[in-house]
């Protein structure tokens, strides 16, 4: 079964590293961006844009999303298992086994053409993009293997590392910004990052005997997940200055998966236990908070501008999770707020997302309290193959609270025809509006 394949993947965290920040969540609550039942996981976003790998179809397939247009897109057919996508621009790469090994293949959204780039034997895996640079781990036979990076322009490709790479892909995970690459390389039983500036040769960022793993970098900035001597943290190294930060990972447990944004660094908590959570570290304002705080477990964030995403299995499957940092004018919700009360500032945009199907007679039948004025109430349906029948898609209202108060949404998913039996489908939102909140 794909759904377990997916499981797997995810499962690799919590053995891949052998730790405390606490706060409250964010006033802004997170939205869920997929609805499908299946399992949508490893989520990468770049501006508007945002991918994942989808099970929808019985395979893994990758999705992309347009936040401007409202647009979700299906970018691969099924043929193959795809995984571990970056988005850069309309750019998108990823891992993929069509052929046989894993190879990556680009598909670029403005132009909507798909080309491979690798034709290597031993499998390519675990890239990164950004801008016209793509780099990956390459298992090529013998001393051939390593880090790659690709000028998409002149398609020239070169090795980065100076030799072999080993290591778990996912602990090696090779990153670029500009014309920085960073890796992990575990040779020797010990993980060390390592950086290539401008086609320069490798330098080890080692701490001594500390295990490194997990890099991302941004601009002259590459975080990293660090063990040592027993005390478990997320490094942040400042490539110009040579200086470092280092933050307690969160209650007991071992940060995974960092990644990097301007001044914003986002990581998981991997506790070994059900719930893992995002926490977040603002480098501009020097604080640290943790950003989700449900009864569920939140994987592999990714940072871009003031938008987090990661997945997480609260709605019981796996489903990608979108915060929007710092906007006290527009808030998003979705299912996984049903239920909640929520304060949101008078005057800001409250925006409610549910999947609906109307294919099937059903659709949400909204009641909206007195004070609470619609100012959109839209249906958007999914992105299909030409000619197929029954696909769902979002109903999505924006709602403004005039004044201060408390307010009601609330939604019935039923048949319009059919008598209320009380066992239907609902969602409820009591929305409290402040003077001066956000």
């Amino acid at each position: 079964m794909m759904e377990h394949r997916f499981l797997c993947l995810v499962c690799i965290l919590m053995v891949a590293l052998t730790t405390g920040v606490s706060g409250a969540p964010v006033v802004n609550p997170a939205v869920q961006v997929t609805t499908d039942r299946s399992d949508q996981i490893t989520p990468a976003i770049d501006g508007d844009w945002l991918v994942w790998v989808d099970g929808r179809h019985g395979g893994a397939d990758i999705y992309l999303y347009d936040f401007a247009a409202g647009k979700e897109t299906r970018i691969t057919n099924g043929t193959a298992v795809a995984l571990w996508p970056d988005i850069s621009g309309s750019r998108i790469v990823w891992q993929d086994n069509r052929l046989g090994d894993p190879e990556i293949w680009l598909y670029d959204a403005a132009a909507g053409n798909e080309t491979r780039i690798t034709n290597e034997t031993g499998g390519q895996v675990m890239p990164a993009i950004d801008g016209d640079r793509v780099v990956w781990l390459d298992r090529r036979a013998g001393n051939a293997g390593g880090v790659y990076a690709m000028n998409l322009t002149t398609r020239a490709t070169v090795r980065v590392s100076a030799g072999p790479v080993e290591g778990d892909p996912l602990i090696v995970s090779p990153d670029v910004s500009g014309g920085t690459i960073v890796w992990a390389d575990g040779r020797g039983g010990n993980y060390t990052v390592f950086v290539s500036r401008e086609g320069g040769e490798p330098v080890p960022l080692a701490n001594g005997s500390a295990l490194q793993g997990f890099p991302a970098v941004s601009g002259d900035r590459v975080v990293w997940s660090e063990v040592h001597n027993g005390s478990a943290s997320v490094v942040v190294h400042n490539l110009a200055t040579g200086e470092e930060e280092r933050v307690s990972a969160g209650p007991p447990g071992v940060a995974a998966y960092p990644d990097i944004s301007g001044n914003l660094v986002v990581w998981q908590n991997v506790t070994g236990r059900d719930t893992d959570d995002v926490y977040l570290l603002d480098l501009a304002a020097g604080e640290t908070r943790r950003i989700t705080g449900d009864n569920a477990s939140q994987y592999l964030p990714r940072v871009s501008g003031n938008r987090v995403v990661w997945m997480g299995n609260r709605s019981g499957d796996w489903d990608i999770y979108l915060l929007t940092l710092g906007n006290a004018s527009r808030y998003t919700f979705g299912m996984g707020d049903n239920g909640q009360n929520v304060t949101v500032p008078v005057k800001s945009e409250v925006v409610i997302s549910l999947a609906e199907n109307p294919t099937t007679g059903y659709t949400w039948n909204a009641t909206v309290s007195p004070g609470l004025t619609v100012t959109a109430d839209r249906y958007a349906q999914n992105m299909t193959a030409e000619g197929m029948l029954g696909a769902g898609g979002l109903h999505t209202w924006t709602l403004v609270p005039e004044k201060s108060g408390i307010f009601t949404f609330s939604a019935v998913y039923r048949r319009p025809w059919e008598n209320l039996t009380g066992a239907e489908e609902r969602f409820d939102l009591t929305i409290t509006a402040v003077n001066g909140a956000g």
